[in-house]
């Protein structure tokens, strides 16, 4: 058996992509923000020489780039640290001929509360980006549940012992 666990570096690169391009582009509208108003502070916009088209780009770069930045980065900062937490807690176990995920749901009073999936007859996987999409007989051991394919995110170390297992991948 083998198991497989939680690597923020695979999560950047896979599930986690859209977190960080969204803070990236963000992050320089948040410190424009704050350069714009110790500007306005030392009063830089009321003196006599400054151009009056200064002021007006000035508003406008508020409104279209700060203001949704102020809204934009707390929220993907915020998503992206409610999934790593997530993920932390969850575990992929391979076997000879199952592998099972052990998803962490949601954290209750910071303990995880767990769905179990197992898969075996695992025919297919699907890479797309952020997920792995396993097809073959899944079975969720918590509810007794059963279907025909399993989405995993793609942000744990050594995935891709998954792709080897597949017949076809």
């Amino acid at each position: 058996m083998r198991t497989l666990s939680f690597d923020g570096g695979v999560f950047d690169e896979g599930n986690g992509w859209v977190y960080r391009r969204v803070m990236n582009w963000t992050l320089p509208g948040l410190l424009l923000g704050v350069v714009m108003i110790a500007l306005i502070n030392v009063g830089v916009f009321q003196t006599g020489n400054v151009p009056a088209i200064v002021p007006r780009l000035v508003a406008l770069l508020s409104v279209v780039y700060v203001i949704p930045s102020i809204f934009a980065f707390p929220t993907a900062w915020y998503l992206s640290t409610g999934r790593t937490r997530l993920y932390k807690n969850s575990t992929i176990d391979l076997y000879k001929k199952k592998i099972v995920y052990h998803k962490a749901e949601k954290l209750v009073m910071s303990k995880p509360r767990y769905n179990i999936y197992s898969v075996t007859q695992l025919r297919k996987v699907d890479v797309q980006r952020g997920w792995y999409i396993l097809h073959g007989a899944v079975t969720n051991e918590t509810s007794g549940g059963s279907s025909s394919e399993l989405k995993i995110p793609v942000a744990f170390d050594n995935m891709h012992l998954i792709l080897e297992k597949a017949r076809y991948h």
